[in-house]
C-alpha cells in the first residue's frame, strides 16, 4: 500500500512551506487546578476530604489559602507518615487518616468538597464514588484530576504501562469514569481536557526534563535491564507517563461533580 504522502509532497510542497503551523493558547500549568477550585467558591471552615493525599501538601495548601478544615486520605502506610510530618510542621487543622477511597472512615454526608487528583486510575471507579456521594454533603462538589486514556494508546502499551504502575483500565477510560459517577449519584459540573497543557509548561518552565526521562528510557533498554521486573518495569512507565501526555495516548483530565442526595 502506497503513504498516503508521497515523497513529492513532503519535500516539495510541505516541507518547503514556511508558513507557521496554528499555535495553541498558552499551557496552564499545575496551579491551575488550584485556581479552578478557588473559582467554585469555597468558604472559611468548610471541610474538604483530599482522597489520596499522599504527603498533604495539596491539604495544607487549600487550608492554608481558603481556611478550610480538612482530612487528608490516603491508603499507604509511608504516605501517611509523610503526611502527618508534614501537617505538623504546617500547624494547621487537618486530620490524616489512612484508608481508600473505597473505604472511608467519614460520616455520611460531612464533606463540602472532595480533593481527588491522580488517584482514580488507581481504584474501582464503582465504590470509589459510591463513597465519595456518601461523604459529600447535598450540594457539595468533588473535583478530581484523572489521566485518561485515547484511541492513541495502542492495547499492548496500555497493557505494559497498566500493569507496571497499578492502574484499573477501567478507571482511565472516560465513558466509564462518567458512568460511574453519574450512577453514584454525581451530577457532572464541567469537564476539562487538559491534554499535554501541564507537561507542556513543566518544559517552559523547567520543572520537567522530557529529555531525561527519554534518556533514561532508552538507557534502561540498552542497559538489557529486565522489563517484567516489577522495578524496572516502574521506573520505565514512570519516565514514560508525560511522553505519552505529550504525544496524545493518554488525556489528563479535569472534572467536577456535585452532589444532590
Amino acid at each position: 500500500m502506497a503513504p498516503k504522502t508521497s515523497v513529492e509532497q513532503l519535500y516539495g510542497e510541505i516541507w518547503a512551506d514556511d508558513e507557521p503551523v496554528p499555535d495553541a493558547p498558552a499551557a496552564r500549568g499545575t496551579d491551575w487546578l488550584f485556581e479552578a477550585f478557588a473559582e467554585l467558591g469555597p468558604r472559611a471552615g468548610q471541610l474538604v476530604v483530599d482522597v489520596g493525599a499522599r504527603d498533604a501538601k495539596h491539604a495544607i495548601r487549600l487550608v492554608q489559602k481558603h481556611d478550610l478544615r480538612a482530612i487528608a486520605v490516603d491508603p499507604v502506610g509511608r504516605h501517611v507518615e509523610l503526611a502527618r510530618a508534614a501537617v505538623a510542621e504546617a500547624g494547621v487543622d487537618i486530620d490524616v487518616v489512612q484508608a481508600g477511597i473505597e473505604d472511608m472512615p467519614i460520616d455520611d454526608g460531612v464533606a463540602d468538597w472532595i480533593w481527588c487528583r491522580d488517584v482514580l486510575v488507581h481504584v474501582d471507579l464503582t465504590r470509589g464514588f459510591a463513597e465519595c456521594a456518601r461523604i459529600l454533603r447535598p450540594g457539595g462538589h468533588m473535583i478530581a484530576y484523572v489521566t485518561c486514556s485515547t484511541e492513541r494508546l495502542e492495547p499492548r502499551e496500555a497493557a505494559w504501562l497498566f500493569d507496571a504502575i497499578a492502574i484499573v483500565p477501567e478507571s482511565t477510560d472516560p465513558q466509564a469514569i462518567e458512568t460511574r459517577a453519574a450512577d453514584a449519584g454525581l451530577t457532572l459540573v464541567s469537564k476539562s481536557e487538559l491534554g499535554g497543557e501541564w507537561r507542556e509548561r513543566m518544559l517552559e518552565d523547567g520543572t520537567w526534563s522530557a529529555n531525561d526521562d527519554l534518556t533514561e528510557l532508552s538507557r534502561l533498554r540498552r542497559s538489557g535491564a529486565d522489563f517484567d521486573d516489577p522495578r524496572v518495569a516502574a521506573q520505565a512507565a514512570g519516565a514514560a507517563w508525560g511522553i505519552y501526555q505529550l504525544l496524545g495516548k493518554t488525556c489528563p483530565t479535569v472534572y467536577v461533580w456535585t452532589s444532590s442526595t
